[in-house]
């Protein structure tokens, strides 16, 4: 065997080699959805003020807004793609309060992180409802008094 068919050879194993741990890697790195947690209710157990949706604002503003832009609508210019926050029809793991409390405390696909660690329960429902006050107003949360008589 010549010196250029042991080249050809392992030219062609190596080329194999690297297609068969691509299509591996590609099958590993699915965009999943978020982590199931069934203690995790489909409405959002915080009752809606404007106090918290202006805390959720805030919430808003420190994690997310780097990502999905001051308006919600995603940023163009970055590396990955954001999910565009004022148009339900783009969420992609779900539009029940608890499909976006689960993706924003657990991650979701490959590019949106956990924030368990930055923010409680108890914020996260709140961003919760800042989050339906970016898109239409059927998503939005019907306001309860803020001073009950």
């Amino acid at each position: 065997m010549t010196v250029a068919t042991r080249a050809l050879r392992l030219a062609t194993f190596l080329s194999l080699g690297l297609t068969a741990a691509a299509a591996g890697q590609s099958e590993a790195s699915e965009d999943t959805g978020p982590a199931d947690d069934p203690a995790v209710p489909a409405v959002n157990p915080t009752p809606y003020t404007q106090a918290a949706e202006k805390r959720g604002r805030t919430h808003y503003l420190r994690h997310c807004q780097i990502c999905h832009g001051f308006d919600g609508r995603a940023l163009e210019n970055i590396d990955f793609e954001a999910t565009d926050l004022t148009d339900p029809e783009r969420w992609r793991f779900g539009t029940t309060d608890g499909d976006l409390f689960r993706s924003t405390k657990y991650g979701a696909g490959l590019d949106m992180p956990p924030f368990e660690a930055e923010l409680d329960d108890a914020e996260i429902w709140e961003l919760v409802h800042y989050l339906r006050s970016l898109g239409p107003e059927e998503y939005r949360a019907a306001a309860e008094p803020e001073n009950p008589p």
